[in-house]
């Protein structure tokens, strides 16, 4: 088991090494690391020490070229990381404008309620007062029963009407409007 283990980390980091220049383009400051050859495969076996252990040779080859690989790893993602910067960049701009409108629409909304609200009870109130009008209005009219009138005029008050002698008539010539303190013509 530990071989078939020992053969599938060779193996992998063996194919990691291989690039694509197309992919991961270099930047002008970036220091250049030289490139190996990945080794061939030789379809001989290599030397295993007793118990399947590797010797130290191997040990040192897969060491350096799992090295290498992560150089070159590490190579292509700098060239990424000024795109992913970008992009992360942007999508919080973009994230930060969402959350003020949706801030600022709460804010509108929240408003909007409040005034219907205001409004609705302003309207309450106007229909209140209505009422109350209505009520002073019809105790108005109900006060200006002319026997009613009469009535608290003749017996509460003790008047009376006039007798003949006390009416003068006139008819006035101008207009028929009349100034309160105008002299009354004699006939």
């Amino acid at each position: 088991m530990a071989r078939k283990l020992i053969r599938r980390q060779a193996g992998y980091i063996a194919g990691s090494v291989v690039t694509k220049e197309e992919i991961a383009p270099r930047k002008k400051n970036v220091q250049k690391v030289k490139r190996k050859m990945a080794p061939k495969k030789n379809t001989a076996r290599k030397p295993v020490h007793k118990g399947g252990a590797v010797s130290r040779e191997e040990r040192a080859r897969i060491l350096r070229e799992r090295e290498m690989g992560h150089v070159l790893q590490q190579e292509r993602l700098q060239g990424k990381t000024s795109a992913n910067f970008a992009l992360v960049a942007s999508v919080a701009l973009f994230m930060l404008v969402m959350g003020g409108l949706c801030f600022h629409y709460i804010q509108l909304q929240t408003e909007v309620n409040t005034r219907i609200h205001r409004i609705e009870q302003k309207k309450k109130q106007i229909e209140v007062l209505k009422q109350k009008n209505d009520a002073l209005q019809n105790a108005i009219n109900a006060s200006l029963d002319p026997e009613k009138i009469y009535t608290m005029a003749t017996e509460e008050l003790g008047m009376v009407y006039p007798g003949e002698n006390q009416v003068i008539e006139y008819k006035k010539q101008e207009s028929e409007y009349v100034r309160q303190y105008e002299n009354i013509p004699k006939h």
